[in-house]
């Protein structure tokens, strides 16, 4: 026991753990009016961010995310590309910053919320910015077509388990014309679908003692009955060049660690109608 005290006296301490940084970018239903202007206002970066965007894009982003409206900022056409160049500009910022330090900003990890593993993938330099939001517009213009034949939403449900949500969906649409479309945390999940089965599946639920924020959201996101729109995506996703990720980028599918150029592809393919899991 002597001998074990002695030799904690002198045994010199421990290395501190090594810090890690980890950068999550979101996706839709986060949009508020005037995002943009913030950041804009602190940062040349940012600003310079947001000129690129609107060369990229042939239209003014900049004035959807510093001005837009409510309804302009529902709009899936926009929402998407116009989340996207704000979180490019807050990294910008983060860059920015991390520069007037003598740093570097590193990440040993990146992921995205839904769309926003496009900004994740943009961020680990596995896809250039331009491609990201370029595809981010096209993807918001393939869901807005698809959603004007079968008009769609979602909702959060907060309260009941996501199994206990899924039974839900089922029993009110055999169908599958409403489903769960995002795990976020235990008794926080997303459904989607079309406007009868999702007002159907709300009133179920609501019923069963849960409560409902339906998002701002225009069409159904990660909704099985998009296989169309999805492989209409695809075509744009494989005419794009893509290359091994610097930093991981963890799915927001499967929870699984993403390190191949092909693997971010597929990614990026499959979260239309795929359901997220964020919980994993």
């Amino acid at each position: 026991m002597i001998a074990a005290d002695n030799v904690n006296k002198t045994a010199p301490p421990s290395p501190p753990a090594k810090r890690k940084l980890a950068l999550m970018f979101p996706g839709q239903g986060s949009q508020r009016v005037g995002m943009g202007k913030r950041v804009a206002e602190r940062s040349q970066a940012a600003r310079d961010v947001f000129a690129q965007a609107d060369d990229i894009l042939g239209f003014d982003v900049t004035r959807i995310v510093m001005e837009g409206s409510e309804r302009d900022l529902q709009k899936t056409i926009n929402t998407q590309p116009a989340i996207m160049a704000v979180s490019w500009a807050y990294l910008a910022y983060l860059r920015e910053r991390a520069a007037a330090m003598s740093r570097q900003l590193k990440p040993s990890l990146v992921s995205g919320h839904s769309f926003g593993q496009f900004s994740a993938a943009a961020a680990a330099e596995a896809i250039s910015f331009a491609d990201a939001l370029t595809l981010v517009r096209e993807r918001g213009r393939i869901m807005t077509k698809w959603s004007k034949r079968r008009p769609g939403g979602m909702a959060s449900v907060i309260g009941p388990s996501d199994d206990d949500v899924r039974d839900v969906c089922a029993s009110v649409s055999p169908d599958g014309d409403v489903g769960v479309a995002a795990i976020n945390a235990p008794g926080q999940t997303v459904i989607s679908g079309t406007l009868a089965a999702l007002a159907r599946a709300i009133d179920s639920v609501r019923e069963r003692g849960a409560r409902v924020v339906q998002l701002p959201i225009s069409v159904p996101g990660h909704f099985p009955k998009m296989s169309e729109a999805r492989d209409e995506l695809r075509r744009s996703i494989d005419a794009v060049e893509f290359r091994d990720p610097k930093s991981p980028v963890v799915s927001s599918l499967t929870g699984k660690v993403l390190i191949t150029a092909e693997e971010v592809r597929q990614e990026l393919s499959d979260q239309m109608t795929g359901a997220i899991n964020w919980m994993r």
